[in-house]
């Protein structure tokens, strides 16, 4: 296999929100990098879910950007 996952499509997140989730290759690792550089990742499941836990301090604001990849068995990356 030499074709890296889609890109993991991530839902709308707000203020106050404690995980973000989203669809992605199923059994693929969701990678999500917040603003200050610090990660966080997770498993889709067999559906293609993910839930990634925000961690502690980590405050998302209006405006923030953060990027989600997903990387399969094969350990390609998505875009």
């Amino acid at each position: 296999d030499t074709t890296a996952p889609e890109a993991p499509t991530v839902n709308p997140v707000h203020k106050g929100v404690k995980t973000i989730t989203g669809t992605a290759d199923p059994g693929s690792t969701v990678t999500v990098t917040f603003p200050d550089g610090r990660t966080a990742s997770g498993t889709a499941d067999e559906d293609g879910n993910f839930v990634i836990i925000i961690p502690t301090g980590e405050e998302l604001k209006g405006g923030d950007h953060i990027g989600v990849t997903a990387t399969d068995a094969d350990g390609h990356i998505s875009p």
